[in-house]
């Protein structure tokens, strides 16, 4: 059986965004929208997507797997039946559904021939399924992705923007050098340690970060070296404990009554709705003479999600998904609350910007006329495909290309920012962050438009 989803992007973002949850103690992609299909011959599987296609971030990725949730449970073993049929269901997916019909220079029958006697002696599940990772990698998209059913049941987990997990509570971003915490969940034992956004866990247990683990048995003690902006660094020992958070958007009123909204994933499937609550929030008070949007390091996430944000600024066609199918328009319905068309806006990215968090930046400057500042996004836009195979395994599909309604394309190229700016915001507190600093002083200056 195959059931469907869509969701645009680098899937290494997701997997970055998973395995930052990991590493930090929470968080990635929501429970999908899915269209279920009927089950049938595996030979003749041709799916044909229904369900909105999103941004997601899950891909290949160098970034360490994330914890495996308390509510993610074992699956049996597969029988050999079951193997073929999920071998059947990824090849026969693929070989419709591929957005690009040379598979990338692929001999993709050959492919098939190549690993069917592999499948068929497999010693277990595991071989198994490195198998099917390796032969969807064959592709080499960097966004086509099989995940074994314990992954996909821990993605399900992550997307719902709520995470429960023994760890310290805290949401992070793997650095070459640190794990940045974007978020600290409240009355969690990181809240009660005093950290905070914007800390940088540089040691766990007196090793480098990348060699410890922030999550452990309940109960047990955890000593991080924690460097933040402008002071030394210092030891925190943490007692782990069960922790239930939820990742949601950041606004600020800032000085001359100017916004800040600050959206680091649009993989938590009710985003968008958190983004307009917190905009109305804003808004309520007094009205705003401009806003900072911030998109730095967002992996990107559902399409429902990205389209949901941008109706509070822009409407009507913005670009148009491109796929072996044809042709899908992107429209960006009206009535979105609160409407703040006409609003100078200024965008802000860098090069861990992907996916739909691309797009969104895009489509805001090009529609909205906002201003960009940062560094030249990922260029991984790429829209991807969830399908629910046989036995609770799931296949991600790169199946649509992206295309402004300029003509312009971003997969490989990314979005250009108006104003370029490499400095390393994670190393800077808000108040310092020179991102929103210049940001800021654009929209004093009236500059947020274009």
């Amino acid at each position: 059986m195959i059931r469907i989803s869509g969701t645009l992007g680098m899937l290494a973002g997701l997997a970055l965004f998973a395995a930052s949850c990991a590493a930090r103690s929470a968080l990635a992609p929501p429970t999908p929208e899915v269209t279920p299909i009927p089950v049938v011959p595996a030979a003749t599987l041709v799916p044909s997507p229904t369900a909105v296609a999103v941004t997601a971030t899950p891909a290949p990725s160098p970034t360490p797997p994330a914890p495996t949730p308390a509510s993610v449970e074992e699956a049996p073993p597969l029988s050999v039946a079951l193997r073929r049929q999920i071998f059947n269901e990824v090849w026969s997916t693929i070989n419709e559904q591929y957005l690009y019909p040379d598979f990338r220079g692929v001999d993709w029958a050959a492919t098939r021939e190549e690993f069917a006697p592999r499948v068929e002696a497999a010693a277990d599940d595991e071989e198994f399924f490195a198998l099917m990772v390796e032969m969807v990698g064959r592709l080499g998209d960097e966004h086509s992705r099989f995940l074994p059913p314990s992954d996909a049941q821990r993605q399900d987990v992550l997307t719902s923007g709520r995470e429960e997990q023994v760890g310290i509570g805290v949401i992070v971003l793997p650095l070459g050098d640190a794990l940045l915490i974007q978020h600290v969940f409240p009355d969690s034992p990181a809240d009660r340690a005093g950290l905070r956004a914007r800390d940088r866990i540089v040691a766990i247990d007196g090793v480098l970060h990348s060699q410890g683990d922030i999550q452990g048995p309940e109960g047990s003690q955890v000593r991080l070296t924690v460097a933040r902006p402008g002071e030394a660094n210092r030891d925190v020992v943490i007692i782990r404990q069960r922790v239930e958070g939820r990742i949601g958007p950041t606004t600020l009123r800032l000085p001359g009554e100017i916004g800040y909204l600050g959206v680091t994933t649009l993989w938590v499937s009710d985003m968008h709705a958190q983004v307009g609550e917190a905009l109305t929030g804003l808004v309520s008070a007094a009205p705003l003479r401009g806003l900072i949007i911030d998109l730095r390091s967002n992996p990107g996430g559902w399409r429902d999600v990205m389209t949901g944000i941008l109706g509070h600024f822009v409407q009507g066609e913005v670009g148009r998904f491109i796929s072996r199918a044809g042709d899908t328009p992107l429209t960006i319905e009206p009535g979105v609350a609160p409407d703040l068309r006409g609003l100078p806006l200024v965008v802000l990215v860098d090069a861990n910007t992907a996916s739909y968090a691309e797009v969104m930046a895009a489509v805001l400057q090009q529609q909205a006329g906002a201003v960009v500042v940062g560094a030249p996004t990922a260029g991984n836009t790429e829209t991807i495909y969830a399908y629910d195979l046989s036995g609770g395994a799931r296949l991600w599909v790169a199946q649509e290309a992206f295309e402004l309604s300029t003509g312009a394309w971003l997969e490989g190229a990314g979005v250009q920012p108006d104003i370029v700016t490499l400095d390393d915001w994670t190393r800077f507190s808000a108040a310092d962050d020179p991102g929103i600093t210049l940001a800021l002083g654009l929209l004093n200056r009236g500059a947020g438009g274009k």
